[in-house]
């Protein structure tokens, strides 16, 4: 039945057009003025859940310690070993070269050549400290002295020189500014430096957190390029879908501009672009022309009815609506009212469907991490944006616009193979396939259901690159000659001043890190700890049995005396605090792997608890802990999120639809995507993170537009013919066609993320294609099949629509 209402405000759009068609401009223009207010922010401060444990210990790290953002620079002679004057002066001059750049954390920086790094040995006087490279060696016997130096310092092996000493490292940490927070701009500096030492004698490779973060800065900087050719890929779906220009464009055009309306309004609010939400225009532009293309194919269906009708009287009515008589009306008139009418058929459901993932978007914004509430208000702007304008300005241009030419009618109404199969599948149903079709589904939801008890919870910066990538070569070479790429710490914070002093916490350290060092994945451990055994073992004229944490508290204060008289107060601040009541346990790792951390973590429990004194507390913190942290919140979120979307669905379509039934029916795709999308990951190993399990509550959000569409127009066709047979092929080759195609226009949209080599990207369009999939199979047949079996009376009864309506014919003049 069509909505009275509806058809009044469509007579009033027509006559306004020109006005509507100026506001949408200047509101255009108001809001792309404030698209240059964006700035892609790439701080993962913004990620992480600020209550979480690992992040307030990773905080803790940064104020005491410095920043997390671990960068492993490793110069590699291609002939020989490090000890070599032309590569000692080389790593010499990166040293200096990191320090005098913005935000380094100078203290974290620490080669060779740092003037930290001390040889600690034994003397006349007991202890002897003199930085380890202060010159150059001169000679072939002082260049025996440094390797001998080095290979006797278990600190610095592994860390800053390769076991085989055929590579060495400089190792540096910044902090970001907090301002405009850009890891390419600190990385595109370091390669500066490092690019003036690059010949032929060495290779110089860069690796960790801030290396692989830059690049995927850069791959997001690359995204609009891609945004481009989306914007082109959905184009051809339409063009597929109406093979006219006008059926083309018009979808294409409130793609377009409800993306710069939602970017605009998130410059107005001073919501910042992130990582996450970089693709989420190609979701904007994908369901604006979704929802155009139902509009469009119900105006060309209204369009082809009237001129089929012209010579009839019962035309009369339908002029009446823009104030024309049966004699002289023109084409141009008929496409008026067939805006009209296609209004009062299609408005009521497109808002119905447009408030429901309106709402369900903006319910993210309660989220604690700041990337999920951003995904919220950003689509949900978009979808409202959406919405807007497919209720003014397509209607307002089709109105403007002229009449479809009797070619483009022609391409219209021919029959495509996709007709064919929708035909085909309509008979199906109707022919008493639909049990068969349902016990079929369910056993697939079975199988889904096994996928998701085999799904991990799994987070790799590092595999967010293809294997091949720059970034995951270098990473591999780094790994092979030092501990590691990536870093966590165990943060020790003891009850009161020189807690740390004490032996028995620096022996539990110890403790620690002997656990630690035996477990895969682990390439070294440092700490205070080693310094003081190295110092234990110098005051004992460099025996290698005193290799070993000193006997009393006071010996341990006086060895740290002594080395602070003979080095500089900063030498020690990488390691604990100046009251020597916190102290770190750095841990260089192989893999980034979260669940790898997190495990190592959790088999530290025992051990920390057997050999740390009661007052004395371990927790751990930066990098890798932080994205733990991230990973474990956003997926606990998104899980939520997706439970909470359905819920609001349910009710919201319970409320439309004046069924609990019907509730059902709309929020049952969204169970189903979901659990295809985790049963999918499960079955071919892709873990749970921080892209994947953003991909479902992205389909959740539209999945249920197939659904209220279809079964708004099986009851509107079923209600006109009484006729299950015609009502099942009408709804599918009108809606149901529809659904395909913007099924095909977000699936098309997002497969040229395929082509980005970044594999974040490829992963997140696989998972939207394949939950693209699995939505339409399910409204089109599943759901399809569950109507047929259990007749629901809100669908084969009286209905009761929330939008007042006029069951009966149009008046003349109304």
């Amino acid at each position: 039945m069509i909505s009275s209402l509806f058809i009044r405000y469509g007579q009033l759009l027509v006559k306004l057009r020109w006005l509507v068609m100026l506001a949408v401009a200047l509101v255009t223009v108001f809001l792309l003025g404030h698209i240059a207010k964006l700035k892609l922010d790439m701080d993962p401060d913004m990620w992480a859940p600020q209550a979480h444990p690992y992040v307030k210990t990773t905080k803790q790290l940064e104020r005491l310690f410095g920043g997390t953002n671990f960068t492993v620079i490793g110069v590699i002679p291609v002939q020989g070993d490090i000890y070599q004057a032309p590569v000692l002066a080389k790593i010499q001059r990166i040293q200096s070269g990191i320090e005098k750049i913005k935000g380094v954390i100078k203290g974290n920086t620490i080669s060779l050549a740092a003037r930290k790094i001390k040889n600690i040995r034994g003397g006349e006087d007991g202890m002897v400290v003199r930085p380890m490279l202060d010159t150059i060696p001169g000679s072939p016997q002082q260049m025996e002295e440094l390797k001998a130096a080095v290979k006797a310092s278990p600190l610095y092996v592994n860390t800053l020189v390769s076991p085989q000493g055929d590579a060495a490292a400089v190792l540096t940490d910044f902090q970001m500014d907090k301002l405009n927070p850009s890891y390419d701009a600190i990385y595109q500096q370091i390669q500066a430096v490092v690019d003036r030492e690059r010949d032929s004698s060495v290779e110089i490779v860069s690796g960790g957190l801030l290396v692989n973060l830059a690049a995927t800065e850069r791959h997001v900087k690359q995204l609009p390029l891609f945004l481009g050719a989306a914007f082109l890929a959905i184009m051809l779906v339409q063009y597929f879908s109406f093979r006219s220009f006008q059926g083309m464009f018009l979808p294409l055009l409130t793609g377009l501009l409800s993306v710069i309306w939602a970017l605009g309004f998130m410059g107005l609010i001073g919501v910042h672009m992130d990582v996450m939400n970089t693709n989420t225009p190609i979701l904007i532009m994908a369901v604006a022309t979704g929802h155009a293309i139902q509009i469009l194919k119900r105006y060309y269906e209204e369009f082809q009815d009237l001129t089929r009708r012209r010579r009839e009287p019962s035309l009369a009515a339908d002029l009446a609506l823009v104030g024309k008589t049966i004699q002289g009306f023109s084409d141009k008139d008929l496409s008026r009212v067939a805006v009209i009418k296609s209004l009062g058929w299609i408005a009521p459901i497109m808002i119905t469907a447009g408030l429901i993932a309106i709402i369900t978007f903006y319910s993210l914004t309660i989220a604690e991490v700041s990337v999920v509430r951003h995904f919220g208000v950003f689509a949900g702007s978009g979808i409202a944006a959406v919405l807007l304008l497919e209720i003014t300005l397509i209607p307002a241009l089709r109105a403007a616009l002229p009449a479809p030419r009797m070619r483009e009618q022609n391409a219209e109404r021919r029959p495509s193979v996709l007709d064919r199969l929708l035909s085909k599948l309509a008979d199906s149903l109707v022919a008493g396939n639909s049990p068969r079709i349902l016990i079929g589904g369910l056993a697939l939801v079975a199988l889904a259901l096994v996928g998701v008890t085999r799904l991990h919870v799994d987070n790799s910066l590092n595999h967010d690159h293809l294997p091949g990538s720059e970034v995951r070569r270098n990473d591999a070479r780094l790994n092979s000659h030092f501990g590691g790429t990536n870093s966590m710490f165990f943060l020790v914070q003891g009850s009161k001043q020189d807690a740390i002093k004490n032996p028995k916490v620096l022996q539990a350290m110890s403790e620690l890190q002997q656990f630690l060092n035996r477990q895969p994945g682990v390439g070294k451990t440092t700490s205070l700890a080693d310094m003081t055994k190295k110092m234990n073992q110098a005051m004992h004229a460099d025996d290698p049995a005193y290799y070993r944490v000193p006997d009393t508290q006071e010996l341990v204060a006086q060895y740290l005396l002594l080395f602070s008289m003979s080095g500089e107060p900063q030498d020690l601040d990488n390691m604990v605090d100046g009251d020597y009541r916190q102290a770190v346990i750095q841990v260089l790792l192989k893999e980034d792997s979260t669940q790898h951390a997190e495990a190592l973590y959790n088999l530290s429990k025992p051990i920390i608890e057997k050999y740390f004194p009661a007052e004395v507390t371990v927790g751990i913190g930066g990098s890798l802990p932080e994205t733990i942290a991230i990973n474990e919140s956003l997926t606990r979120d998104k899980i939520q999120n997706m439970v909470q979307m359905t819920l609001i669905v349910f009710f919201l379509a319970s409320l439309v639809l004046r069924s609990f039934v019907g509730g059902l029916f709309v929020a049952i795709p969204l169970v189903l995507i979901m659990l295809a999308n985790l049963g999918l990951m499960g079955w071919f190993g892709i873990p749970l993170d921080m892209g994947t399990s953003t991909t479902a509550s992205m389909a959740m959000g539209v999945g249920a537009d197939y659904e209220i569409y279809l079964l708004f127009r099986f009851r509107e066709e079923y209600q006109r013919h009484g006729n299950l047979a015609l009502a099942t092929r009408t709804s599918l080759m009108t809606s149901g066609k529809a659904i395909v195609l913007v099924a095909l226009s977000i699936a098309g949209g997002y497969s040229v993320l395929l082509a980005t080599g970044f594999a974040f990207y490829i992963r997140f369009a696989l998972m939207v294609i394949v939950t693209m999939t699995v939505s339409t199979v399910c409204a089109l047949v599943f759901l399809r099949s569950m109507m047929m079996v259990f007749k629901p009376r809100f669908v084969f009864g009286q209905p009761r629509p929330l939008f007042p309506i006029d069951a009966a014919p149009l008046a003349e003049g109304e």
